[in-house]
């Protein structure tokens, strides 16, 4: 499989649209989710390319997994993981 089958998905901490603290989802710069989080402090990936949603002291407090089938991934910042996916 070639890297132009590969998409990234990219997972960020920060101000979602409704103006509230929460993590969005974006893919080829196009928002695909959202959700509302003020608990959620720091973003890490674990060993199978999931998205750690850490708290304040840095427990987990949940998981996200991307669609697709992830290849690889990058911690970007504290806050900002990408994770590239084929279909």
């Amino acid at each position: 499989m070639s890297p132009e089958d590969e998409s990234s998905i990219t997972v960020e901490i920060g101000i979602i649209t409704d103006g509230t603290p929460g993590i969005s989802i974006t893919m080829l710069d196009k928002l695909i989710g959202q959700l509302p989080d003020s608990k959620a402090t720091s973003l890490s990936l674990t060993d199978s390319l999931a998205v750690c949603v850490c708290g304040e002291h840095g427990e987990q407090r949940y998981l996200l997994y991307v669609p697709g089938t992830p290849t690889k991934g990058q911690q970007i910042s504290d806050t900002k993981v990408v994770i590239f996916v084929r279909p």
